[in-house]
Parts: C-alpha cells; structure tokens; sequence
C-alpha cells in the first residue's frame, strides 16, 4: 500500500468512528425515508387543514346544489333547517366561535330570487378563504339565477375552451413536473450540505493537525503534497460511503413499497442519481483544494472560520442560482453560469435534473470542473508545502506569493 493510500485510510476510518459522521449519517438516512413517504403525510395534513364549514340553505335543492360545489375542496356539514335571510342563528354562531366549524355560510334569496351568501369566518384561514369560495359558489349562482339563452351564455363565459397539448418530454402533469422539482430540491440540499461539511472538514483537518504538531513527526516520512491527497482522498471515500448508505436507502425503501409504484422518490430517474454523484464529486474536490489551501495558510482554528468565508459564499451563490433554475433552468445567465466552475455542480445538477440539457454543455461543465481542480491542486499543494510547519502566525502575503511561484 502506497503512503497516500495509508493516509487515506486512516483519515477515513478516525472520521468514520467520530460520532458527527454517525448522527449525520441517521440522520440523513431518516430524512430520505419521510420525503419517500412525504405523499401520505401531505394528505394527512391536507385532511386536517381542511376548512370546515356549516352550510345553511334557503330550500333543499339550492343546499344540496352548494354542498356538491364546496364539498372537493371543504368539509360541509349542512345544517338541519332552512335559511330566512342574512343571519346567522345564535345557537349556530356559538359553534362556530367555540371551534367546531371554521365558519359558517349561509345562502339566502333575496326580495328579487336571487341567490346572495353571507359568510361568518372565526379563523384567519377561513378568512383568507373568501376567494376561493366565491370562486367555487360561481356555478351554482349561475344555475339557479339565470334562465333560458342567458344561463347558456353565462354557462360558456365560465367554461369557455381551453385545451392543453403538453410539449414537455419530461413530465406529463403539471404535478409530476412540481414533485419531480421537489425531489431535486431535496437532492440539491443534500448536495449542498455535503459540499460544505465536507469541504471544511478538510480544512480544519490540516489546522487541527498543525495546532496538536502531528505535522512536525509526520512532515519527516511523507511529502507535504502526499498528506493533501491522503487527506482529501480519505474524506472523499468518507463522503462517497454516507452517499452509498443514502443510495441505498431509497433503493430499499422503493422495493419494499412495490418498486415505488406509490412513492413520489420513483419518480426520480436513474440518471438524476448518477448526476449527482459525479457533480457531488467534482463540487467537494473543486472546495476540498480551496478549503485544504486555506487550512495550510491559517494558524488556529479561527483563523480558519473566517478564510472560509468567501468560499462558503461561492457555494451560497452557487445554491440560490440553483433554485431559480428549478423554475426556469434554461435562462440564458442559468446557461452560462452553469458551466462556470465551482458554481457548475449545484447549478448544472439542477439543470440536468430538471430539463433535457445539451450533451456538449454538460460535457463542457465537467470538463472546466476538472481543469479546476488540477490546478487548484497544483495550489493548493504549493501553498500546503509552505504553511504546514508555519505556527503561530499566518503566512504574510509575500510569502503565498512566493510559495505559488515556486516550481513543484
């Protein structure tokens, strides 16, 4: 075994006992199986958010008329007498008030026969509901207070044709494409969590291990350029065993459930997963050089923190272009900025997940993506060689200039 495969390896099995990685691990594996499940819990809490209304008609027709317009989308429950105007009965008033109806409506004929409502909401929910409710109440006004030709003409002004021919190679329904964006929302968090963690997991690795002067016995048998890959290969092995054990995870959770005919995580393609392994990969490596770059330079912990601070930015900026990108991910300013490195593997992830995106572009995202990593090595090794014995204090800007200058 060569010495970067000895320092990999024990940079991996120290972390993979340490209890941050083991909760993290529950954690996410927890995660993945409720967002699986995330179908049965929204109709769960859909059921119980459901506005509950008392329903009071002026005859037995025009209520029955009601109910089945507000029914789909209210829990109705009509009210054993017949309305005689405006008013709300004390008795029903107090039902309301003491929470067991949202609110009540009440149907009414006017001195003319024509239909008006008056409607007595308690919770701010049932308040903001009023526009949808004069929206559902529509047809039935229309039905019983128009006639002949006028109740045709307002029957086409309301149901006027309107056809859709979906142009869309990727999704059928507008409700697959929203769980389908979703998901990728849920797998770009995970990307983004994992960059980070893992990201500075390097960097304070090397200034925790110049603080407790490892570095100084270690410096003597291995080249400084060899602990960087060790380290950087190690976490990188650590990182990709927690995304197996998600992986694996899903997989279990869709057999389990029929092969996922039910679960909204089926609907994930198999390359939407391969994707995000391999931007997964070249956003830690892309961060892991920077971040083990700025470790070598600081000379404490906290000195680290605050170094990390324009590269956490980067990373910021790369997640909320993602997120505009579920919504609209072939933008021109989308396009471009998805092939700029250490911003292609959040936004270029979100791209391929959500549209059918050039193969050159992709192509060309992980292609830069790598010529940044080569040279960011080729750095961040240089300014490594340097700073791993410099104690005490950070190296003086004359002195990074010096170490990126000198040969490798």
């Amino acid at each position: 075994m060569n010495t970067v495969a000895i320092l990999a390896a024990r940079e991996y099995l120290e972390r993979a006992k340490s209890r941050g990685f083991i909760i993290g691990t529950i954690i996410g594996i927890l995660g993945i199986i409720g967002i699986s499940f995330i179908s049965l819990i929204g109709s769960f809490l859909a059921g119980q958010l459901t506005t509950s209304i008392a329903l009071v008609g002026p005859d037995a027709k025009t209520t029955k008329m009601l109910d089945e317009a507000l029914r789909e989308d209210h829990k109705v429950a009509i009210q054993p007498y017949l309305s005689r105007g405006p008013s709300i009965r004390p008795a029903l008033k107090r039902q309301v008030v003491s929470g067991q109806y949202d609110a009540a409506l009440i149907a009414y004929r006017n001195a003319d026969g024509s239909l008006g409502f008056a409607y007595y909401p308690v919770k701010s929910a049932s308040l903001e509901d009023q526009q949808t409710l004069r929206r559902l109440l529509l047809q039935p006004v229309i039905a019983t207070d128009f006639k002949g030709t006028s109740a045709l003409k307002a029957e086409h002004a309301i149901n006027y044709a309107f056809s859709v021919t979906n142009l869309n190679p990727r999704y059928k329904t507008a409700a697959e494409a929203g769980l389908a964006q979703g998901l990728v929302y849920f797998l770009l968090l995970l990307l983004y969590i994992s960059v980070i963690m893992y990201g500075i997991w390097v960097g304070q690795g090397v200034i925790e291990e110049k603080s407790n002067r490892v570095m100084e016995i270690m410096i003597g048998a291995v080249r400084p350029g060899q602990l960087l890959a060790g380290k950087i290969i190690g976490i990188g092995a650590l990182a990709l065993t927690q995304m197996a054990a998600f992986a694996l995870t899903a997989l279990t959770v869709l057999l389990l459930a029929g092969h996922g005919a039910s679960l909204p995580i089926s609907t994930v393609p198999v390359s939407t997963i391969v994707y995000l392994l391999v931007f997964f990969f070249l956003g830690f490596f892309s961060y892991a050089t920077m971040f083990a770059g700025i470790g070598a330079l600081a000379s404490k912990a906290e000195d680290v923190q605050q170094s990390n601070g324009l590269s956490v930015w980067i990373i910021v900026v790369a997640y909320m272009l993602s997120i505009f990108a579920l919504q609209d991910p072939d933008k021109p300013f989308l396009v471009w900025a998805s092939l700029v490195p250490l911003i292609s593997p959040m936004l270029m992830f979100t791209r391929v997940a959500t549209s059918t995106v050039p193969a050159w572009q992709i192509g060309a995202a992980i292609g830069l993506s790598l010529v940044f990593i080569w040279v960011a090595t080729l750095l961040a090794a240089k300014l490594y060689r340097v700073g791993v014995l410099m104690y005490g204090k950070p190296l003086s800007p004359k002195e990074i200039v010096r170490a990126l200058r000198a040969p490798s």
